[in-house]
């Protein structure tokens, strides 16, 4: 486990480690998505980022209205109720507010782009996409990606070879976190383990700071050691409106009225005034809520049950007989 306590502010986490030009993952597969952070890269007025997301929701349609995206690497953007996420349309139909280069995969693909990044891999071979249109084999599609088709030198079959992809920061909200950035999640977790590993720095926010005897009784939820990561934000309701398993539920209703505040330019411009660009930060955000608002997305309890996990040294002054 690391020794140093990486606690910091969020606008310092972003300025320390988050430069123009990064390529940028964004942890979170539907719950765990880095709101507030990503609100403080659009304030802090980041730009030029590749931002790569297996599952990009309103957060990466944010990112890219705000005009500090130039490429993004995904699956699909959309607003999950479902809708339209408008941002993400006008960039790539009209280059509103600037033009978007997108390179897409499909969901298990990324995943495996994610895991050769990790282990450092110059490929990773599947069949998974074969026949699906990303080949060639069905349509034209137009898919721009670095995927390539070959034969094994094995069997003679066709295969995909699957390119690595590596980042240069790497952000995700999880639920607790130690000062020395030892940072747990649990619920649904899609492909932010070799996700966050890909990166060269990491920066964790938490809903709370725990101490690091609460992450040893419990190491299987450890998703990334303290070691690799870089800064550790004590953020809570970061996610909003994004769920967070065992937190908070997802706002629905907010989905509802961002689709309808961001259908054309002028209207979510002065919704980014109100949410993002004129609050300073987290705190002022949720005073926007209201706590009515945010007691109402408390979910209910509903808790998994605790295991031991013995002391495997126990039995060192156990003779045999």
């Amino acid at each position: 486990m690391s020794k140093d306590k990486k606690l910091m502010p969020m606008s310092e986490a972003i300025d320390r480690y988050v430069a123009d030009g990064d390529v940028l993952y964004l942890g979170g597969f539907i719950q765990q998505e880095p709101f507030a952070a990503g609100h403080e890269i659009i304030r802090q007025g980041k730009k030029d980022l590749t931002v790569s997301k297996c599952a990009a929701l309103i957060l990466v349609d944010q990112l890219i209205g705000a005009g500090v995206v130039s490429r993004l690497i995904t699956t699909f953007t959309w607003n999950p109720l479902p809708t339209t996420a408008h941002c993400f349309v006008r960039a790539v139909t009209k280059q509103i507010p600037g033009e978007v280069e997108i390179e897409e995969y499909s969901i298990l693909a990324l995943n495996l782009a994610y895991f050769a990044g990790a282990l450092d891999l110059p490929y990773v071979a599947t069949k998974t996409i074969l026949g699906s249109g990303f080949d060639g084999e069905q349509t034209d599609s137009g898919v721009k990606n670095r995927l390539r088709f070959e034969t094994s030198p094995f069997n003679g079959e066709r295969v995909c070879l699957v390119p690595p992809i590596k980042h240069d920061v790497g952000i995700m909200q999880v639920q607790r976190c130690d000062p020395f950035g030892n940072a747990q999640a649990w619920g649904m977790l899609g492909e932010v383990r070799y996700g966050l590993q890909s990166c060269d720095k990491v920066i964790i926010c938490a809903e709370e700071i725990v101490d690091t005897d609460v992450v040893m009784r419990d190491p299987n939820r450890t998703l990334v050691p303290g070691f690799r990561v870089s800064a550790v934000v004590e953020e809570p309701w970061g996610s909003h409106p994004g769920p967070m398993a065992g937190y908070y539920d997802m706002d629905w209703p907010y989905h509802a009225y961002y689709e309808k505040e961001t259908r054309t330019e002028g209207v979510f411009q002065e919704f980014m005034k109100k949410w993002v660009y004129h609050t300073r930060d987290r705190k002022d955000y949720l005073g926007l809520l209201g706590q009515e608002r945010l007691e109402a997305l408390r979910p209910e309890n509903f808790e998994s049950d605790p295991v031991s996990y013995g002391k495997l040294t126990s039995h060192f002054g156990v003779p045999y007989a």
